[in-house]
């Protein structure tokens, strides 16, 4: 499908500023490639062709991390990573609050980590190549067999690797926290998986404004689901703390707009 009808059909309810960006976002990466990535481009596809994953899947997220620092200059963002960030290098699902298509690339440059993705991304080409090249896995579960392959899949990934999930399951569009959605945080309960809570706020701006964003991400804290008795426990627990976390999240960005807006005046 042309780009620009493709943005016309999914977005064509935000504003032309809106649709603009993320066409640019995305448009962006091929200019990458063959720039500032070019380097994190040969050196992944060295180390596929030698066989070393773990040493070609740093390549391509070092990458993906250059793509998120691009869009922040192309969209002139002002961005703010409130308190310390220690993401584990392996062995925890690291939970995100989904917002727009804007976010992704800022989730490579902040977190920087491989995505565990539905099989919805398969249907984007480019996208899953992406994804899989930086150590993504797609969590097949349209019957039980897939399931348990992927479960098994997963679970050998952790021994190398976190991955970043998104629980609500789909884009809000919002900054409100959005139901959880079941997968996840069974799979995560189920195999005693701990989870990382990170979340970010600001990203319906590119939505609304023309200019003058402001986004801000801040790591929350890590979470053991074997010390709550349900699944269903953990679910709301994680539900209720993402809901907190971001309402205090939006209110320090908020305050931090509100002292730029006082010293530029």
């Amino acid at each position: 499908m042309n780009p620009l009808k493709f943005m016309e059909s999914r977005l064509g309810r935000f504003s032309k500023s809106y649709r603009r960006i993320v066409l640019k976002t995305y448009l962006i990466t091929v200019v990458l490639v063959f720039s500032f990535a070019f380097p994190s481009l040969i050196a992944g596809l060295f180390w596929a062709l030698l066989g070393n994953r773990k040493r070609k899947n740093l390549a391509f997220l070092k990458g993906s991390a250059v793509w998120g620092g691009a869009v922040r200059w192309m969209t002139d963002t002002r961005f703010l990573k409130i308190g310390e960030f220690k993401i584990p290098e392996k062995g925890h699902m690291i939970f995100l609050n989904h917002v727009n298509e804007l976010d992704f690339p800022y989730d490579c440059l902040v977190v920087n980590k491989p995505y565990l993705a539905n099989q919805v991304i398969k249907k984007t080409l480019v996208a899953y190549w992406w994804m899989k090249a930086m150590g993504s896995q797609v969590f097949e579960s349209s019957k039980a067999t897939t399931i348990a392959v992927s479960v098994r899949n997963l679970l050998k990934g952790l021994t190398d690797t976190s991955f970043v999930v998104y629980p609500e399951g789909h884009n809000s569009y919002t900054e409100q926290i959005q139901p959880m959605q079941k997968g996840m945080i069974k799979l995560a309960y189920e195999n005693k998986i701990p989870v990382v809570i990170v979340l970010k706020s600001g990203l319906t701006g590119y939505q609304s404004l023309e200019t003058g964003y402001t986004i801000a991400y801040k790591q929350i804290g890590t979470y053991d689901p074997a010390r709550f008795s349900t699944w269903e426990e953990f679910k709301d627990f994680v539900f209720e703390t993402m809901d907190r976390e971001k309402k205090i999240l939006d209110s320090e960005i908020s305050s931090e707009a509100k002292k730029v807006e006082v010293a530029a005046s």
